[in-house]
């Protein structure tokens, strides 16, 4: 087959560590593409990477062009969470898309609603705490972070429940940061990878993701991937996805990524299968039962220069 994978951040040359995070996300997933079997072409502003065939952009806006006209069988679209949705209503129109539908992406991009389905759905969250609670014993600690944002970007903690303009508060939650990394089939079929410690640096009331530990081995993993099959079929999750837990009394979900996510630069260090071709069968069908993880990857975003 011939696949298309559309990395916004590399394609458009961002910059900053996002183009970097984008960029080995990328080479990862064409590579185990092409070790599948597959053939891969890439947009980009100019760098190429090791494998596949580059289409080289001459501006930024180029970008929905070439996922709405680029020739393959199939297409994977990875963008921010604002944007995805977008492009992929212009992937679709062109190809078979291998991840998640425009509107399973935008619901997920929004983390007010999101949450709220997701404790609708009996997933423990982190709760929205909708603006100032008195203080009766000690002051209370909140999250403050972008309605839709990607990561940790503009997250930050603090003691006012007061959020500004097109950001949400969620109550403050003591515990350990996981990911859970899965694919989900056409039909549903649940397919755990790996459970992942996020490397988080704290600084000031700020906080930001600075890479993970591929697997990490937790007596909680039960508890983890029950919540993470809740959460996909409430949201209805197709393809690759991963959601953000901090595990304390219950492991809440405190973020959904509809798309593939850094943790893949770890995954397929440590999985016997080709990540590229479990995306191929969640779509057209052939899905294996579990997968083999050997080892253990660790990586932080200074290894991605």
């Amino acid at each position: 087959m011939k696949i298309l994978v559309a990395e916004y951040a590399s394609a458009v040359g961002l910059g900053g560590t996002c183009e970097l995070e984008g960029r080995a996300m990328l080479s990862t997933l064409a590579g185990s593409f092409e070790r599948a079997g597959h053939d891969v072409v890439y947009p980009t502003s100019g760098p190429v990477i090791e494998v596949g065939k580059p289409l080289f952009l001459q501006r930024p806006e180029d970008f929905e062009r070439a996922i709405g006209t680029t020739k393959a069988d199939a297409g994977l679209v990875i963008a921010p969470d604002g944007m995805q949705p977008h492009f992929l209503e212009i992937l679709e129109e062109n190809t078979v898309n291998l991840g998640n539908s425009p509107a399973v992406a935008r619901l997920c991009a929004d983390k007010l609603l999101c949450t709220a389905r997701l404790k609708e759905s009996g997933v423990p969250v982190a709760d929205i705490v909708p603006g100032p609670e008195p203080c009766e014993k000690g002051c209370h600690r909140y999250v403050i972070k972008p309605r839709t944002g990607c990561g940790s970007e503009g997250v930050r903690v603090t003691s006012s429940a007061r959020a500004p303009e097109g950001f949400i508060a969620t109550r403050y939650v003591e515990g350990l940061h996981l990911s859970a990394s899965f694919i989900v089939g056409r039909k549903g079929e649940f397919l755990p990878l790996t459970i992942n410690r996020q490397l988080i640096d704290f600084h000031g009331d700020g906080m930001a993701y600075n890479g993970s530990q591929v697997p990490y081995n937790t007596p909680r993993a039960a508890e983890i991937w029950d919540a993470a099959r809740k959460a996909a079929a409430a949201l209805g999750l197709r393809g690759y996805a991963g959601i953000d837990f901090v595990v304390g009394d219950l492991p809440r979900a405190v973020d959904v990524n509809a798309r593939p996510t850094t943790s893949i630069i770890g995954i397929v260090r440590v999985m016997k299968e080709e990540i590229g071709e479990l995306m191929v069968r969640a779509r057209f069908g052939g899905m294996p039962e579990s997968v083999k993880i050997e080892g253990e990857f660790k990586f932080q975003k200074s290894d991605l220069l």
